[in-house]
């Protein structure tokens, strides 16, 4: 039988699964979400032209790539309604830290941006 391991997002207990031996983040959802985000970072480090390819060679690619964008975006309109209103609280934290970070860049300070100055 296998042993239990700490996580290592969380540090909480956990038993692998069997058929992931190896497993070395929890299942819950929190620490899921923070190891698929690591591992993406981890991978546009290791390929930062991925994504540039097509603009170095075609000049219309990003116009194509917004519109293409705009387009799915009118056909699923409720989409982005509906993933708001299930993970809430996350979009809510995401959107604090952002504009922390935001209002950091741009130099203003915490009584300036309520007051819209």
């Amino acid at each position: 039988m296998t042993e239990e391991r700490k996580c290592e997002i969380c540090g909480k207990g956990f038993i692998p699964n069997k058929y992931r031996p190896n497993q070395s983040v929890c299942s819950s959802v929190e620490c899921q979400y923070q190891r698929q985000l690591t591992n993406m970072a981890k991978w546009r480090g290791r390929n930062p032209n991925y994504f540039r390819y097509k603009e170095t060679r075609d000049s219309s690619w990003r116009e194509t790539c917004r519109s293409r964008s705009l387009e799915w975006r009118k056909k699923h309109k409720e989409y982005l309604k509906l993933y708001r209103d299930a993970h809430k609280e996350r979009h809510r934290n995401y959107m604090r830290d952002y504009m922390r970070e935001y209002r950091k860049r741009k130099g203003l300070d915490q009584g300036q941006a309520e007051k819209g100055e």
